[in-house]
């Protein structure tokens, strides 16, 4: 966790003339230990009547809105799992997972397309609550956000010879996921966000971060701030970016 300052100053809520944080995609991005969840929830403090948080991150676990389905493959995964991981563990990336743990994971064409299926039924059907909060005049805060959890136009993590299932997952997302209307990218070097959350390795958050930055080349409503910062003064300083919006 970040360093706190001084008490940040709330977000105004807004007035007539300027509806200020309204009808409006803000998600917040970055490697593990970054704050995100943090940033997210202060900023729907700030101004609860005209903003709505939701979790568009990988992690099913994580989510208060999930598919049905997502839910049983959760539950499939760790009755696969459970003699190599603790009940209360978080499922590991698919780098961090050992050979034993990924060993006993189903496999096969016929499985893997029915999970990239399911994925990209569940990133839609967090969108629809996205575009029905919007449509009801609020700004939701994202928590994370898919394209930046998977960053299909990510050269480097995305090599040209990877399986037809992801190909199919990135270009889905590269070509007709609605992009947010500001992301803010909570950026920091890997040691330091390691420091701050050491529950994967500084290699996998070094491919976060390289991962987030390649993908934001790619649209012009992404900001990087420094998460290195002080707790408040990250705050600050993005506040000061949704209100150029």
């Amino acid at each position: 966790m970040v360093k706190a300052a001084a008490p940040a100053q709330p977000m105004r809520e807004p007035s007539t003339k300027k509806k200020l944080f309204r009808g409006r995609c803000i998600a917040i991005v970055g490697a593990d230990g970054s704050g995100k969840s943090t940033m997210a929830q202060m900023l729907v403090k700030s101004a609860p009547t005209t903003t709505k948080y939701l979790y568009m991150g990988a992690s099913i676990e994580a989510s208060r809105i999930a598919l049905p389905t997502s839910r049983l493959l959760v539950w499939l995964k760790r009755r696969r799992l459970k003699a190599t991981i603790d009940a209360n563990a978080p499922l590991p990336p698919a780098d961090e997972m050992p050979d034993e743990m990924r060993s006993r994971l189903p496999g096969g064409f016929i499985v893997k397309g029915l999970a990239v299926v399911n994925r990209i039924a569940e990133e839609w059907y967090r969108q629809l609550y996205l575009w029905a909060y919007k449509a009801r005049g609020y700004t939701v805060v994202c928590d994370r956000h898919f394209l930046y959890e998977y960053s299909p136009d990510s050269k480097s993590l995305r090599p040209e010879n990877r399986p037809l299932s992801v190909r199919l997952h990135d270009g889905m997302l590269r070509r007709f996921f609605p992009r947010p209307d500001l992301t803010l990218h909570l950026d920091a070097p890997a040691e330091v966000l390691y420091a701050r959350k050491p529950e994967w390795s500084i290699a996998h958050i070094e491919r976060q971060r390289r991962g987030i930055v390649e993908q934001g080349q790619t649209d012009r409503r992404f900001v990087r701030v420094d998460a290195t910062q002080p707790m408040n003064d990250v705050f600050d300083e993005m506040l000061l970016e949704i209100e150029k919006i």
